[in-house]
């Protein structure tokens, strides 16, 4: 109960206060927000009151609900004052932030959309071009931030590309070279965040309906391996005796030259094979003779 009330009066009675406050809240044109930010003050009081005397019950006490509290931080939104503006995105972003804000209620004022589409419409509209004050620029891109990786608000197609664009613009616009820095870094953020939750969305519907689909069996494949190679007893592995192969001095065989008598015997082996004696003109080889004249 501490807590709420500590919120209550930090985030948004300060705020308002703030705006109140503000100089420019005296001119005619603001009597719309000046009368809004007055009665949501004035409630939020009325409540602290009751928490007080104990009359609140615990478990509405014990956490608040901030979306009935809009109303003032759009108009501020829409004035061209930056100050205005600029209190008034640092109070949403971080009622989003602790989950103060979460825009699940259906949007009053547009048929089939939600309170969060709204907010989102009125965050990025605070951004009017290059002439925008460069702290609302600053303000912008932390609240769209929080948005996109809140996990208490959940934002899809045509906001999820509003919220983008709107960084994407910033970058390009923007003549500070912080903002611009600050922009593209949380572009990059914005986009990592959507493509895991994407993913992660993808396996679940494939476990939940039982067709677990390639991409995702070779991701878990990948991974045991990454762990089998990372395990301890994958390093207990004992090392084979290496077996060192003898090298052999192969020579090559000589074989002697044929004497004249081996000659002499080979051709008379071979003509009593043939005929059973030495016919057709092969004559017997003499001592002293020359071999190639062997034959008539």
């Amino acid at each position: 109960m501490q807590e709420a009330g500590e919120t209550k009066s930090m985030f948004i009675c300060r705020a308002l206060e703030r705006i109140l406050t503000d100089r420019e809240l005296r001119k005619t044109q603001h009597g719309q927000l000046r009368r809004a930010c007055e009665v949501a003050r004035d409630e939020i009081k009325a409540e602290l009151d009751r928490e007080r005397h104990g009359s609140e019950p615990p478990a509405k006490a014990k956490f608040i609900e901030a979306d009935k509290y809009f109303l003032p931080f759009e108009l501020a939104c829409q004035t061209k004052s930056p100050r205005i503006v600029s209190t008034s995105l640092d109070c949403l972003q971080k009622l989003i932030a602790y989950g103060h804000i979460t825009g699940n209620a259906p949007d009053k004022g547009i048929a089939g959309k939600r309170l969060i589409d709204r907010i989102v419409d009125t965050i990025c509209n605070c951004f009017q071009g290059p002439q925008t004050d460069e702290g609302v620029q600053l303000q912008i891109i932390k609240a769209l931030l929080t948005v996109v990786t809140s996990p208490y608000v959940e934002i899809h197609e045509a906001t999820v590309l509003q919220t983008v664009r709107t960084c994407y613009n910033i970058y390009l616009a923007s003549k500070n070279l912080v903002n611009q820095t600050t922009a593209k870094a949380t572009l990059t953020q914005m986009l990592n965040v959507i493509f895991n939750r994407m993913e992660m969305q993808a396996v679940g519907e494939a476990y939940s309906y039982g067709r677990c689909d390639v991409q995702t069996q070779e991701l878990r494949d990948h991974e045991k391996q990454q762990l089998t190679l990372h395990s301890p007893a994958s390093h207990k592995l004992t090392a084979s005796p290496q077996v060192t192969p003898r090298l052999h001095s192969r020579q090559p065989l000589e074989t002697p030259a044929p004497t004249k008598q081996d000659i002499t015997n080979a051709v008379q082996n071979h003509g009593s094979e043939d005929d059973g004696g030495m016919s057709g003109g092969i004559h017997p080889i003499e001592p002293g003779a020359c071999v190639t004249c062997v034959f008539v």
